[in-house]
């Protein structure tokens, strides 16, 4: 029946009202022991008075319910016990507070969410609620009497150690656990706006991520990228060749990542312009290198465990430029001053 399993779950658990991280992780290995609820036939328990504040709605609305479901649960196996006056659950960030009052006592429990799906944080918390009113109504140890010493007995082998059933615990909960943000490499198209005068260039970027922690993550990119167009001098082409790195600081919620940090690009370009055929102005090539500080911001998406799409905007300034002269004295085309791009990328992670 879908009660006994439940309170397997708990069993499974050993929750005690803990908010220490282990607890919280046990909850998870709880919850993929226990059926999903359309499964089940219907069970109805007694309301409760539970108070839902802060949390999402779906959650909230779930809350009441399985609560008191948990809770009936545990009052049908011990019969002896009385049920919880008021429960209260408060949540915050990426918590959940529990709060029960039951025959005059008051004790809190602290749940963490982060590491849950959505769809299983509300019965997390409704077993936790659960394993609260069963550590508050448990009765206090009586101190144990001295023994009389025991006649002595003929030694018999022990029996095989077996592993804890913790240690395994704590093996799921760490495999389930996520890591936070992973190394990334993406691939994709870039446009930027460069130059003098300002010309649009097409190609493309690719990208490395490696982050440091939850928040600082160091990035390298190369990327190349092309235009054709005229002047008044003739038809200029640009093709150039570059690589930056930057230092972003940001922060995920939920599958979406913003970031943004500072950096430095630099590359190759080679700039060739060919004269009209009636005039007298010789087309010429020329390569050089130039360079510019920058700085970047994106925002990216993991639809699935290890994919990603992002898109990056940066802005930044020429300040070693290349020049391009028609005769040695007439700019044709020229990179320096600012510049802009935008990236759009999609890649995986490991």
């Amino acid at each position: 029946m879908p009660t006994q399993m439940a309170a397997g779950a708990r069993k499974f658990v050993g929750m005690r009202g803990s908010s220490s991280a282990a607890g919280a992780g046990a909850l998870i290995a709880a919850l993929t022991c226990v059926p999903p609820a359309h499964a089940a036939a219907p069970v109805t328990a007694p309301e409760l008075p539970v108070r839902v504040t802060g949390c999402a709605d779906e959650m909230a609305s779930a809350l009441p319910a399985l609560v008191s479901l948990e809770i009936d649960v545990l009052l049908r196996e011990r019969a002896a016990r009385e049920a919880p006056e008021r429960i209260a659950v408060r949540c915050d960030d990426d918590a959940a507070q529990i709060e029960v009052a039951l025959a005059g006592g008051r004790r809190t429990s602290t749940i963490a969410l982060g590491a849950l799906a959505p769809e299983h944080r509300a019965r997390a918390v409704a077993l936790a609620a659960a394993e609260l009113v069963d550590a508050m109504s448990r009765p206090a140890p009586v101190a144990a009497q001295p023994a009389a010493p025991a006649a002595p007995t003929p030694a018999t082998p022990a029996p095989a150690a077996r592993p804890p059933e913790a240690v395994a615990d704590r093996a799921s909960i760490a495999a389930y656990r996520p890591t936070g943000p992973r190394p990334a490499v993406l691939l994709g198209a870039v446009a930027e706006w460069l130059g003098q005068p300002k010309q649009v260039l097409f190609g493309g970027r690719l990208t490395l991520l490696y982050p440091v922690g939850h928040i600082v993550t160091p990035a390298l990119s190369v990327d190349a990228s092309f235009a054709d167009f005229s002047s008044p001098s003739g038809q200029v082409s640009a093709r150039l060749l570059g690589a930056a790195a930057h230092v972003y600081a940001g922060a995920a919620a939920g599958k979406l990542r913003f970031d943004a940090g500072p950096g430095a690009r630099a590359g190759w370009v080679r700039l060739r312009g060919e004269s009209p055929a009636a005039s007298p102005v010789e087309g010429a090539a020329l390569s050089a290198v130039w360079a510019g500080p920058e700085l970047r911001a994106r925002v990216a998406y993991a639809p699935f465990h290890a994919s990603v799409i992002a898109l990056d905007a940066g802005a930044g300034f020429v300040v070693l430029p290349v020049r391009g002269l028609v005769n040695g004295a007439t700019p044709a085309y020229s990179i320096e001053g600012p510049w802009a791009s935008a990236c759009l990328q999609a890649g995986v992670t490991w």
